[in-house]
């Protein structure tokens, strides 16, 4: 039974984890885009976070709830159908933080924003594909 608490807590954590780098990724694109342009370079974070938001984007429209909600919400039913955490001060608050009990609007408007933005970042500052060729050396 301990074994659900902890991986649902983790997966809490993985989460929240997530929800920063969506964030991350867009104060990236701003700070790439107004104040250091070769931070727009970085293809794999930046390819990532696009996909990353897109999907998030696509889970608000569709009203349809995070796997890593789901998954943790299971895991947590296998521990204890009312389960309430009062042991753990960080795990209460990233709950708080992760599912905050607000109007779904206020999350989505944002969502929007941000993937509009990362979007339109993405398509007129595209990220730069670096190859890494092996160059023989003849000596």
């Amino acid at each position: 039974m301990f074994l659900y608490k902890f991986l649902a807590e983790i997966i809490l954590i993985i989460h929240f984890l997530w929800i920063l780098f969506m964030l991350f990724g867009f104060v990236y694109n701003v700070v790439g885009l107004f104040f250091n342009k070769n931070l727009l370079k970085n293809f794999w974070l930046r390819t990532i976070h696009l996909f990353g938001i897109l999907y998030v984007l696509s889970l608000a429209i569709l009203d349809k709830y995070c796997p890593l909600t789901v998954l943790e919400s299971k895991l947590r039913q296998k521990f204890e159908p009312n389960f309430i955490n009062l042991e753990s001060f960080i795990i209460y608050y990233l709950e708080k933080i992760v599912y905050p009990n607000i109007n779904p609007i206020v999350i989505i408007i944002p969502t929007v924003l941000i993937a509009v933005f990362s979007l339109i970042v993405y398509i007129v500052k595209p990220p730069i594909i670096k190859l890494n060729l092996c160059k023989k050396r003849y000596s």
